[in-house]
């Protein structure tokens, strides 16, 4: 269930347990991923809670008591409507999220972008421009400090983070964690559907990870599920893609609903 060295992914949910996160190991994962000197100078240091790492540059008390939409980006995000979107006070997505048709002429209002995504590709630079999301990056081992730091030196708006929860789920499960941290009451999610299919809903030629193993993300995301309900005490937290076909989740957040009632 927890995360054994730093250097290598795995079938993990936490990097560690809830009292060690906040006594050592959030700083020693940034430590460990972040020259977290020059982050403090440039992000103005960061906040530590028992779930979340934080920087304190942005503020986001806006976010409290708030309904937020995350979008991923697994087929099922193709069944949004811009009526759907638009419900919602705040809107979370991910990495290639800018070439979706109907996101690229959305407001996103949190973006969290990883290792693959060209933070110079001028799909994004323009979005960004036009939109002005606030940017969010976790640890990599690809992106250094300095290329993060640039980057902000452009872009204000933006942000490291990294959260005690932490699982192959992807950045779906970790934009609600965030967006939960961050005081949002309602959270639905859609585009977390694990690799039924080779469709995608950003991207046209998305591989799938050398990892693929259904049953494995099944037990993953009945972990992630009791953790946001139980730990987290969401109430209000529903999966939209809970019966879509090309969701291999398909009743399992349901299922653990009931089983609380």
């Amino acid at each position: 269930m927890y995360r054994k060295n730093l250097n290598v992914g795995g079938w993990f949910s936490f990097n560690s347990d809830r009292e060690n996160w906040k006594k050592f190991y959030a700083l020693k994962m940034a430590n460990h991923f972040f020259d977290v000197d020059r982050i403090k100078r440039k992000f103005k240091g960061f906040d530590i809670t028992e779930e979340l790492l934080i920087t304190k540059n942005l503020q986001f008390s806006g976010i409290l008591d708030k309904k937020i939409l995350v979008i991923g980006g697994g087929p099922s995000t193709s069944s949004l409507t811009q009526e759907t979107i638009n419900s919602y006070d705040y809107v979370f997505s991910c990495n290639h999220f800018y070439l979706n048709p109907l996101l690229r002429e959305q407001k996103i209002h949190v973006v969290l972008i990883g290792d693959e995504v060209d933070l110079e590709d001028k799909r994004f630079t323009e979005y960004l421009k036009k939109f002005q999301p606030i940017v969010g990056f976790e640890h990599s081992s690809k992106r250094t400090t300095l290329k993060t730091i640039q980057f902000n030196k452009q872009y204000k708006r933006s942000f490291i983070y990294l959260t005690r929860y932490f699982s192959r789920l992807g950045y779906v499960a970790r934009a609600c964690i965030l967006a939960r941290c961050m005081g949002a009451s309602h959270i639905d999610f859609i585009g977390m559907d694990g690799f039924k299919t080779t469709k995608h809903a950003f991207e046209k030629q998305k591989s799938l990870p050398p990892f693929n193993s259904e049953e494995k993300f099944k037990e993953q995301a009945r972990i992630f599920y009791h953790y946001v309900i139980e730990d987290l005490k969401l109430k209000n937290f529903t999966n939209l893609a809970e019966s879509n076909k090309d969701s291999i989740y398909y009743g399992i957040l349901t299922e653990i609903k009931n089983e609380k009632n």
